[in-house]
């Protein structure tokens, strides 16, 4: 009886090396329970009621009904004609049969505890079964035969490459908006992905419209890369945002630009304070191990970068504010070399800083060793500002204290005068240059977390997004129809041939290192965004771009950590469309698009 139960519903099937690929391409819609289907005789009873119940006749009662006046002008022939709905003879039949033959054919049956284990694994294993009762010497051999094989077998086929490179916008999370959602949603058209390299990703972004300084709408965007844990950026993925924006509106709408870097400066410091707060009000008063009070420190346990553009339509004043090394740039067109130049518009906040490491410096002058020239990593960490990193802001008893109460980690060996770090952003002000689409070259503004930056210099971005504007403008609006693309079509050949462009030492333990650069740029995505992830991962080096979409985590991480990247364009949307759009919205109701990534 079991092993037929598991045979029939966790018994693997020989398939091709296309139809393996299938689940990952699957995976983002599919959820880890399965379809529980009724019996199918339930089904079929209940289309019968439901057809019955619909079919209403005439009966003899209404007819005694009429008064003698209508009974006249019906026998004359004067009464009105009454239609009826005649009963839905092959409507009925066919569903009767469609149903008849599901329940014949189709192997339905309730879950059970089989699809409990199953379930346990998550997506650990798609394609494959913990339940391994064979009935026979034929089902373990035809097991060992065709399901026991060489892991690297689907990687050694060409057509398997081109598969995943054809669906890289999907393995790269990405979501482009059109002029017409940007224009339903008052935002400027926006492009994004988010390539995950670590288990859970430890990357978040959030984008919107709320309001700014005298209630007027304005536009923000936001990245937070997270370290040691995903509960910092995931936070500030909810209350980044609308607590800037809270603080915004109470300002006058013609509100200085000081007072309007001192509040997001004191924004994201009173966010810190209240995530760090927090933690320390349940590590003292909570009893050890409680609930809630791991609740309120996994936020300060871990920590997070954090990159934040607000835009004013009204005025085109964009400000970008950052802590870490989540980085913005500006593409801005230049007549004169009829190409587009790179405008920094925030800093890495590093040991490699001067700024920051003069900072450091004068703040503790007698720990010269907290910082790494080499490596630029303050008592280890990669960034010298950041929201959370409890270790980095809290004195050693304390994080001791939590350690042994909450399961935290141990105090940095080099601490002795914290706190190090701060969450008080950096702040530039930029004025936008904007066009109506088609009447001139407006700006647009690449945010990225670290995972591209590791990858591609600001200079070489802004170029691929460039090439990408360009391949988009022959294409007539879309990059697949660009001439040039179709001319020189992306080939994936040999996999077992290695790519030039990279470097590797094995004697010295130096490992695959490379950069994107403009020879190796592959411009093949409709998302300006999943083309900037396609180029840092390799570009048209196709054996090094499928070796770094293969390496699964956390050895993912050291090829090409997780990368969240948003393009924004600042054309002016045209108002007439934007009008048609909020028309339609309002007399429609509200539709979900489909760009939208939740």
């Amino acid at each position: 009886m079991l092993s037929s139960r598991v045979g029939n519903t966790a018994r693997l099937r020989c398939l091709s090396s296309t139809q393996l690929v299938a689940p990952a391409r699957c995976m983002s819609a599919a959820g880890s329970r399965r379809a529980c289907f009724r019996p199918q005789t339930r089904r079929v009873a209940s289309l019968q009621s439901r057809a019955l119940h619909h079919f209403r006749p005439l009966t003899s009662q209404q007819t005694f009904s009429k008064t003698a006046e209508e009974q006249a002008e019906y026998q004359n022939g004067l009464a009105p004609t009454i239609l009826q709905s005649a009963f839905p003879k092959k409507t009925f039949a066919i569903l009767v049969t469609i149903s008849a033959l599901a329940y014949y054919f189709v192997d339905v049956r309730d879950l059970d505890w089989t699809d409990d284990v199953v379930n346990s694994f998550g997506y650990d294993n798609v394609g494959v079964t913990p339940l391994q009762f064979f009935a026979s010497k034929d089902e373990l051999d035809h097991f060992l035969q065709h399901h026991t094989g060489d892991p690297s077998h689907l990687m050694k086929d060409p057509q398997v490459a081109q598969f995943m490179s054809e669906h890289f916008d999907k393995l790269a999370g990405g979501w482009r908006m059109t002029e017409k959602d940007a224009a339903e949603e008052s935002i400027s058209v926006t492009h994004g992905c988010r390539f995950k390299s670590n288990e859970p990703c430890e990357d978040y972004f959030a984008f919107g419209t709320s309001p700014g300084p005298g209630q007027q709408p304005w536009n923000y965007w936001s990245i937070m890369d997270g370290h040691a844990g995903r509960h910092t950026s995931f936070m500030l993925q909810r209350i980044l945002i609308p607590s800037l924006s809270s603080a915004l509106l109470t300002l006058p709408a013609h509100t200085s630009p000081f007072e309007i870097e001192s509040t997001i400066k004191n924004t994201f410091l009173r966010i810190d304070k209240q995530i760090m707060d927090s933690a320390r009000t349940a590590a003292n008063w909570f009893p050890a191990a409680n609930a809630a009070a791991i609740g309120a420190l996994a936020p300060a346990f871990s920590g997070s970068c954090a990159l934040l553009a607000a835009f004013d339509p009204a005025s085109s004043v964009l400000r970008v504010a950052c802590i870490g090394d989540s980085r913005a740039v500006l593409g801005r067109w230049d007549p004169s070399t009829r190409s587009y130049t790179c405008i920094p518009l925030s800093e890495d906040q590093t040991g490699f800083n001067e700024k920051e490491v003069k900072r450091i410096t004068e703040a503790h002058p007698d720990e010269p060793d907290i910082l790494d020239p080499k490596t630029g990593r303050l008592m280890g960490l990669a960034v010298t500002r950041a929201f959370g990193d409890h270790r980095w802001k809290w004195d050693n008893e304390f994080v001791k204290m939590v350690q042994a109460k909450f399961w935290g980690s141990s105090p940095r060996p080099q601490s002795k005068t914290a706190p190090y770090m701060t969450a008080e952003p950096e702040v530039t002000e930029t004025d936008i240059v904007r066009h109506s689409s088609g009447k001139g070259k407006s700006d647009f503004m690449i945010m990225a977390s670290d995972g591209l930056w590791d990858r591609i210099s600001s200079e070489h971005a802004v170029e691929c997004v460039e090439r990408w504007l360009e391949a988009r403008d022959r294409g007539h609006g879309e990059v697949k129809n660009d001439p040039r693309l179709q001319l020189t079509a992306q080939q994936f050949e040999n996999p077992m041939v290695e790519d030039s462009g990279f470097t590797y030492n094995a004697e010295t333990g130096e490992q695959v290192e490379w950069k994107a650069t403009p020879e190796y740029f592959a411009i093949e995505d409709e998302n300006a965004a999943v083309c900037l992830a396609r180029n840092a991962m390799g570009g048209t080096r196709r054996a090094l771009f499928m070796g770094v979409l293969n390496a699964p985590p956390p050895m993912g991480r050291y090829a090409v950590d997780d990368t969240t990247i948003m393009v924004v364009f600042f054309d002016k949307l045209d108002e007439q469309t934007a009008g048609k759009q909020a028309a339609s919205k309002a007399g429609m109701g509200e539709k979900k698009s489909w760009w939208k990534p939740w």
